[in-house]
């Protein structure tokens, strides 16, 4: 009986997800919020390999990142939390928690309220989608995808949900004015198979506003970073938003689709707000 008991108890610690416990750890010697927002950065350059040098498309940023860490043994830790940040969201991936492992540690450890960032609990996500899919169902008629778009997607927990429920055959797009939410968001769509996605760090009431954006590819499989607004595909959408409200002229010439979000008419399924 005894050896029995020890094997289910060495089973249990295996399992166990220690990803809190070893950011913390690095954080014992560097801030908390700085170390979390180290590993998303690290986290992007791991995801996204360069097959032909084995490197990441972004090892110079990466270098950047670790080196204000090369003086400490910590360092070693990054690969530890983002293995164990994996088997944490494997093991809650069928959960009624869900599986937003960064969302639920930013906001219980990190951000606490701050700005008002409190994140939509996953039931209520899993609720609307829900909600957003029967509306679909129900039009039969139509066929086409959905352009799905939260304006402040936090850690993408929404945006998620609702990929779960409708599929791949839609895309999904996210704004949010926090840049490390943003880092998130694009993990979480990179890592759940969200391919036709984007995420941009702006104002959501200023549709001129931009950051930097994300976008998420299967063919090559990447994470891309777009650094300059014109080359966002989001950017464009949610910005002829607002011009088609004003009745302002958009530019023919725009290589990107030119459709804006807002217009959202009865027969149309191309266009749906989350929100």
């Amino acid at each position: 009986m005894a050896s029995k008991h020890n094997k289910k108890t060495a089973t249990t610690a295996f399992s166990k997800s220690t990803f809190s416990e070893t950011i913390f750890k690095i954080a014992h010697r560097f801030s908390l919020a700085q170390v979390f927002d180290d590993f998303l950065m690290m986290a992007i350059a791991a995801c996204t390999i360069n097959p032909e040098t084995k490197l990441s498309y972004y090892e110079e940023e990466y270098l950047t990142t670790i080196a204000k860490y090369k003086d400490s043994d910590l360092r070693f830790e990054f690969p530890n939390a983002f293995a164990q940040f994996i088997q944490e969201m494997e093991e809650r991936f069928h959960s009624d928690s869900g599986s937003n492992v960064l969302g639920e540690f930013f906001e219980q450890h990190i951000s606490n309220g701050r700005n008002g960032q409190f994140f939509t609990p996953q039931h209520v996500c899993d609720f609307m989608a829900s909600i957003t899919h029967s509306a679909k169902e129900n039009n039969i008629e139509d066929t086409r995808p959905l352009r799905i778009l939260d304006p402040a997607c936090g850690s993408g927990r929404m945006l998620i949900a609702s990929h779960k429920i409708m599929g791949r055959g839609h895309e999904y797009y996210g704004i949010d004015i926090d840049r490390t939410c943003v880092k998130m968001c694009a993990l979480n769509f990179f890592l759940n198979g969200i391919w036709r996605s984007e995420v941009m760090c702006a104002n959501a009431l200023m549709p001129n506003d931009f950051v930097i954006a994300y976008r998420i590819s299967l063919l090559p499989l990447r994470i891309f970073k777009i650094e300059e607004k014109e080359n966002s595909t989001l950017w464009h959408l949610y910005r002829n938003s607002f011009a088609s409200s004003k009745k302002e002229h958009i530019n023919p010439t725009i290589k990107f689709d030119s459709t804006p979000f807002i217009e959202i008419k009865r027969d149309d399924g191309m266009q749906l707000n989350l929100f």
